[in-house]
């Protein structure tokens, strides 16, 4: 072969070869030139940002701002000072978001049971309420009715102590059916309670039903109905449980003050230094040494030191020939000293 047939077969082997390797050079530019982000000092790749400047990042003078492309620079920051991707911030945000959706749950399920045991408790309020209206109307309608206590002990002789319903006047005549304690038990049973007082009360109190819980007396216009069925005297209870008693004869031939004399039991101690309901005296009512009386008044007397007969109390003086056919405090002449409470009934 001469050498001009080699040389032409080396310059193409040659220019092959070169244009294979340009090609080569070109794909390799391709992927790794930089290319200018916003100025000539910053250059992007495919996977970096560089520059030559000296950037705020391990600089502790640095000549210019941190220019940061995309989300950096820490996902997950182990330093309070750490800059952190926008993932993760999102990440933590989502974490919150869900944490305080759950309490807001919690917050309304807690004011709904709230709700629910209201809404339990105002029905069961309500059931109270109507059960006890309607006990109070079994009651009245099982309760044997009469005049008094004693009529009721009379129909049932088995009826134990506690409230009745009674109509003094008949039904439909007068005041209404009024409820009332009845003793069913000492001396015979048959009491109606009238007044529950005490001493130094200042005012006497009506009250609506009178029951030994609660200190008053009984109204005016219920009082009247009642004192024209008595027909068996007065007995008075103390604290102690200890009775007084006068009977009917007594009671009514009082020649100074009985249960008819005054209309209104509350202003009983308006009449003189006392509030006597009961008075007996063998000479002229003048409160000397031969009288007896029971005490229902808001003050004292004033008279004399011996005469300070306090607001619930039964007197029988040394001199008196009218004595209470039961009486408790052996040679007192009067309960004061030994009792501050009574309840006083009618029969």
């Amino acid at each position: 072969m001469n050498n001009t047939v080699k040389f032409s077969l080396i310059s193409v082997a040659l220019t092959s070869s070169l244009g294979l390797l340009n090609q080569a050079f070109a794909q390799t530019g391709t992927e790794q030139q930089p290319q200018v982000v916003t100025d000539t000092d910053w250059q992007e790749s495919a996977t970096s940002v560089t520059t030559l400047k000296q950037v705020g990042v391990g600089t502790s003078t640095p000549s210019d701002a941190l220019h940061v492309i995309g989300n950096a620079i820490a996902d997950d920051p182990l330093q309070p000072s750490h800059l952190v991707t926008k993932r993760y911030l999102d990440a933590q945000i989502q974490n919150i978001t869900s944490q305080s959706a759950a309490q807001q749950q919690q917050i309304k399920s807690l004011q709904d049971r709230v709700a629910e045991l209201e809404g339990q408790y105002q029905m069961i309020r309500n059931d109270y309420t109507q059960m006890i209206a309607r006990l109070d109307e079994i009651e009245d309608t099982l309760s044997p009715t009469g005049r008094n206590c004693l009529d009721i002990k009379t129909q049932l002789p088995v009826a134990a102590t506690g409230f009745y319903l009674i109509d003094p006047d008949g039904e439909n005549m007068g005041v209404s059916a009024f409820k009332v304690w009845c003793d069913m038990d000492y001396q015979g049973g048959g009491w109606t309670l009238f007044a529950n007082h005490k001493d130094n009360i200042v005012n006497i109190q009506e009250g609506e039903v009178i029951s030994p819980a609660d200190f008053s007396v009984m109204k005016a216009q219920r009082w009247q109905a009642l004192r024209q069925t008595v027909t068996g005297g007065m007995m008075f209870k103390d604290e102690h449980g200890r009775i007084t008693q006068v009977y009917q004869a007594k009671m009514n031939n009082a020649n100074c003050r009985n249960i008819y004399t005054d209309d209104n039991l509350a202003a009983l101690s308006t009449w003189g230094e006392y509030g006597l309901i009961w008075h007996h005296e063998d000479t002229n009512c003048d409160v000397s040494w031969d009288f007896a009386g029971v005490i229902l008044g808001d003050k004292d007397s004033t008279r004399v030191e011996s005469y300070t007969y306090q607001g619930a109390s039964v007197i029988q003086a040394p001199n008196s020939k009218t004595r209470f056919d039961v009486w408790p405090y052996g040679n007192d002449e009067s309960s004061r000293h030994q009792q501050n409470e009574l309840l006083y009934f009618v029969k």
